[in-house]
């Protein structure tokens, strides 16, 4: 286990989330721009929320092809893409790396706190998760990161986001892609 995931970084300047109705930031470099996109900033590596939204997407992404699906990682690209073999991969999902974080700040997403993470709910869902194989792997990246998803049409308008409680609160793909219909 890498104990350094566990030290906060040092906080970055973050913009305030972008509001349904509002216009969504800069996607990261190769991210899809011909389609309605749905992006999840994922927590590190290693993690099984991490993990179960990776498997999300890579379904999702079969599910409705006509929506970009975007997964972004904090991990250096090798940690990234070697994490992204290790969960089966994203099938036509697009996996992207932004180990210093830019695209999370620019998107709203800051350092979350002790109680985010660690906490009652993020460890009962750690659990849950566990029982049906989701564990915890190697970390690469940082506990500390806050996860979020948005989805954003054609005109690059957000009409749907999810910004966790806990890290245990987990994104509804379904509803995302339902807000771009």
């Amino acid at each position: 286990m890498n104990l350094r995931t566990f030290l906060p970084p040092a906080p970055t300047p973050t913009a305030a989330p972008p509001e349904v109705g509002g216009q969504a930031p800069e996607l990261p470099d190769g991210a899809p721009r011909d389609r309605p996109v749905v992006i999840a900033f994922l927590r590190h590596t290693g993690c099984p929320f991490a993990e179960w939204t990776a498997r999300a997407i890579r379904d999702a992404a079969e599910r409705d092809p006509g929506v970009a699906w975007v997964a972004v990682s904090h991990a250096p690209p090798e940690a990234t893409e070697a994490w992204a073999q290790a969960v089966g991969g994203l099938g036509d999902a697009t996996l992207l790396s932004d180990p210093e974080r830019a695209h999370y700040a620019a998107w709203g997403l800051g350092r979350s706190s002790l109680a985010h993470f660690a906490g009652r709910r993020s460890l009962a869902q750690v659990a849950k998760l566990a029982r049906e194989g989701v564990r915890n792997r190697h970390p690469h990246g940082t506990r500390w990161q806050q996860a979020g998803t948005f989805a954003v049409d054609a005109e690059r308008m957000v009409r749907w986001r999810h910004l966790p409680d806990h890290a245990g609160d987990l994104p509804d793909l379904r509803a995302a892609a339902s807000a771009l219909k």
